[in-house]
């Protein structure tokens, strides 16, 4: 079945433009977006469902009355509220709205920039931390942080943060505090905190936030800002608002932080001291990378390093030559999610893909996948320099079946590293539901942006402060 779909893949491919991978990557870049601020609009509301199954009955009153009371109404689903609450019951006390549960460029340009307010009846306690946070990673998050950004006003039901039907004086003190900070900060944003039950009672204002002491300027080039300290939530504000290159004067200056957010500062040499780690893991932190990528015997110092930052710890299984048997990378998995790994890159068995055993290939890719078991990513290495180009589509493919996160091309420590034409294949073969990580060789910023621009949604790098402030290096292998 595989080679048949594989034959099928590279027929498609030979008819089809690579280049064509552009488009399908600008659409999971959605934070990259140039958006216009404060545009004009029409009687138009969003609602935001965020999952959640406190009072119910009540939210429904308030979609109703917020349907009725506006000429256009959106209606945001999160999966969890997809699974809470349910579509049909949505749609039968909306009065018709369009109901939208997946974002894209169409979202940001013609729904979240034009729409009056937004209105959250259910806001559950992670997508209120996350927000708090500036973290704008999901539907949800994306709305309530862009649309603050757009300068919309926010509207949400406080109480719903309570999980389930657990009531405030039932919570223990110390969560309580915690939550009561979440709070705060949304509110110290400009989100206005209400009682579920007096939700489509509150007028629609401007946004005005209470308690931001940063000016800061959005240029009309390059979207360069400027920012007056090393305030790091000041910082991921204005990340998620739009800004790709930061100027501090005190702090770091001139860095792509959007490319920044795409990479996994690596250290993965076989001489790496703690010293050196702890290094990599601060350096993680001052740019804001996505993660760490260490081996594993450096897991848990790092997750220690990291410790309340938001850079994942990243290792790798099966490394480097991916020809240990799946229970002994189930094995590994395990004991680097035990001791903090968020994220494991695994390398496959290469020499059964090449000798045409599609089933060890992906038993080898399930075993990790299940020893995972949600717990962390799980990214997927083909090692592309020693597959022929069939061989990159099948193995690609039969990640995909296994259920892994990303898909990945290499080491760094074979015969040659990423290529773009290799991860516009890839990205062409699994897709746009699945991440393409670029990795070997890739040392300047130009190169990361070729790889970016091909389809890769993540980049594995040694010298990732040289890529993201544009300087050439030399650094390393990976």
């Amino acid at each position: 079945m595989i080679q048949k779909i594989t034959e099928e893949v590279m027929r498609k491919l030979d008819q089809d433009n690579l280049s064509s991978a552009r488009q399908t990557n600008q659409n999971l870049q959605t934070s990259n977006k140039k958006i216009n601020y404060r545009i004009s609009s029409g009687n138009s509301a969003l609602i935001l469902l965020c999952g959640g199954n406190r009072e119910i009955e009540e939210v429904m009153r308030q979609i109703e009355i917020i349907s009725k009371t506006y000429t256009n109404t959106y209606i945001v689903m999160t999966r969890a509220a997809i699974k809470i609450i349910g579509m049909p019951d949505v749609r039968k006390v909306s009065e018709g709205a369009t109901i939208i549960t997946e974002y894209s460029e169409e979202y940001f340009d013609n729904i979240l920039g034009r729409i009056d307010v937004i209105y959250v009846p259910i806001l559950s306690l992670n997508t209120a931390a996350k927000v708090a946070a500036l973290n704008a990673d999901s539907l949800g998050t994306i709305t309530m942080v862009f649309g603050l950004m757009y300068g919309k006003p926010v509207i949400a039901a406080q109480d719903s943060i309570y999980c389930c039907q657990i009531e405030k004086d039932q919570v223990p003190p110390a969560m309580n505090r915690k939550i009561d900070g979440v709070i705060d900060q949304l509110t110290s944003m400009g989100i206005r905190m209400v009682n579920v039950h007096n939700l489509s009672d509150q007028e629609p204002s401007p946004y005005t936030p209470t308690t931001s002491n940063r000016s800061y300027t959005i240029g009309t080039a390059g979207k360069d800002i400027g920012v007056d300290g090393k305030s790091q939530v000041a910082v991921k504000a204005l990340v998620n608002g739009g800004a790709t290159r930061i100027t501090s004067e005190t702090g770091i200056n001139g860095y792509d932080i959007d490319l920044a957010q795409h990479i996994d500062h690596t250290n993965l040499r076989a001489d790496a001291t703690d010293e050196e780690i702890k290094k990599l893991c601060e350096e993680a932190a001052m740019y804001n990378f996505a993660s760490v990528c260490i081996n594993p015997t450096n897991v848990s110092k790092a997750a220690k390093y990291l410790k309340g930052s938001s850079v994942k710890v990243c290792t790798v299984i099966g490394f480097p030559l991916g020809a240990t048997t799946p229970t002994v990378k189930a094995i590994e998995t395990r004991d680097a999610i035990a001791n903090g790994a968020e994220e494991v890159d695994m390398v496959i068995n290469v020499g059964a893909l090449k000798s045409g055993n599609d089933d060890l290939v992906r038993q080898d890719i399930q075993a990790v996948v299940n020893a995972a078991a949600g717990k962390a990513i799980v990214k997927v290495i083909l090692e592309t320099a020693l597959l022929t180009k069939e061989q990159i589509v099948k193995g690609s493919l039969l990640t995909k079946l296994s259920g892994a996160d990303f898909v990945k091309t290499s080491t760094g420590f074979s015969t040659a590293g990423a290529l773009v034409e290799d991860i516009a294949l890839m990205r062409k073969t699994v897709g746009p539901e699945m991440g393409v990580k670029a990795a070997g060789g890739i040392r300047t910023h130009e190169i990361a942006e070729q790889m970016i621009n091909a389809g890769a949604t993540r980049i594995g790098a040694s010298a990732s402060i040289a890529i993201v402030k544009g300087t050439d290096s030399k650094a390393g292998t990976y």
